[in-house]
């Protein structure tokens, strides 16, 4: 046939699903890395529950309506003990270099050594520990930073997958439209 005869939309429509496939695969990529390399707690596990890190992260697919980019926003703000599960105090009883004398705090297999469950005023709970250097409130909520690790994985994701996959995509996208317009 001839190629002037085709959907003008085809074209549009082909970058458009490779840029929301790119862009999924890129928020699939950054987030395994980060839960999978995040260490937490006072006893240095490796790695976060995957759901943890994938539920801060929103992605806004591109649409035929106009907007041809697709935007991932990210909660880069650091993520709350209290959310890695179910939290128990223990009384430590065992020699050892974590578990020496005091109370110690386990949420899974993280330990936090000398940290406590409050309910704030605000009526959450959260797990608080004592804080040298605070003169007014000594004691603050015990977080594990993550806007390093989520901005630095979601920047060398982007880039190298916009270099290699785009061109991919886009070669299958505009293969499948061709096939679906030949096909009507």
């Amino acid at each position: 046939r001839n190629l002037n005869s085709l959907d003008r939309q085809m074209v549009p429509r082909a970058s458009i699903w490779a840029v929301n496939r790119v862009a999924q695969k890129a928020v699939s990529v950054a987030t395994r890395k980060v839960a999978r390399e995040t260490v937490a707690g006072d006893n240095q596990v490796r790695g976060l529950p995957l759901k943890l890190v994938r539920q801060r992260v929103r992605l806004f697919k591109a649409g035929t309506d106009g907007k041809r980019s697709a935007r991932i926003r990210i909660n880069r703000g650091n993520l709350p003990a209290i959310k890695l599960g179910a939290a128990q105090v223990r009384m430590s009883k065992r020699r050892g270099k974590l578990l020496y004398r005091g109370s110690v705090l386990k949420i899974g297999p993280y330990l936090f050594r000398d940290a406590f469950i409050q309910q704030l005023a605000n009526g959450r709970w959260h797990v608080m520990r004592r804080v040298n250097g605070k003169n007014r409130y000594p004691i603050d909520v015990v977080k594990i930073p993550l806007s390093g690790p989520l901005t630095q994985a979601f920047e060398s994701a982007t880039q190298s997958l916009i270099d290699e996959e785009i061109p991919k995509q886009l070669g299958y996208a505009l293969k499948q439209q061709l096939r679906l317009y030949l096909s009507r």
